[in-house]
């Protein structure tokens, strides 16, 4: 960035867990660098903190009941040790069906925890910046 302009930067690091949730084509491109930049912050920071991730097939079949109660069932799993709770934040790594699909989630799961879009596509780009519009599809 030129001159004195920086990136805004939001911590949200504390004592909680980080999930991020994305779909099976964006693991290679983005996960493997948050986690290192993740790692990272933690060591620096101190802080007691967990980044766990989610893979969620990609496509418009995904944004279903049965992919929510799986996320919903793996983030209250005991083998999270602890399970998931309501200082944890959520980070939609993806298009507009994560979008949709995780802040929906994130607006349910006990009763709202913290949400992060990261698009990755122009249209889910304009989604995100719209907000609100978080669903998943039922059968009519």
């Amino acid at each position: 960035m030129e001159g004195s302009q920086q990136a805004t930067r939001v911590s949200i690091l504390r004592k909680e867990s980080i999930v991020i949730d994305y779909n099976t084509n964006l693991f290679n491109t983005y996960v493997p660098l948050f986690a290192a930049a993740f790692d990272d912050s933690v060591t620096r920071s101190g802080v007691d903190s967990r980044l766990l991730t989610y893979q969620i097939p990609p496509g418009e079949t995904s944004k279903s009941r049965s992919t929510k109660a799986s996320i919903e069932d793996w983030m209250l799993s005991e083998a999270r040790d602890p399970p998931c709770d309501t200082s944890t934040v959520i980070i939609a790594l993806g298009g507009g069906v994560i979008g949709d699909m995780i802040g929906f989630v994130a607006a349910t799961y006990k009763r709202g925890v913290r949400f992060v879009q990261v698009p990755t596509s122009l249209l889910a780009m304009v989604d995100s910046s719209i907000g609100g519009k978080t669903a998943i599809d039922t059968p009519a």
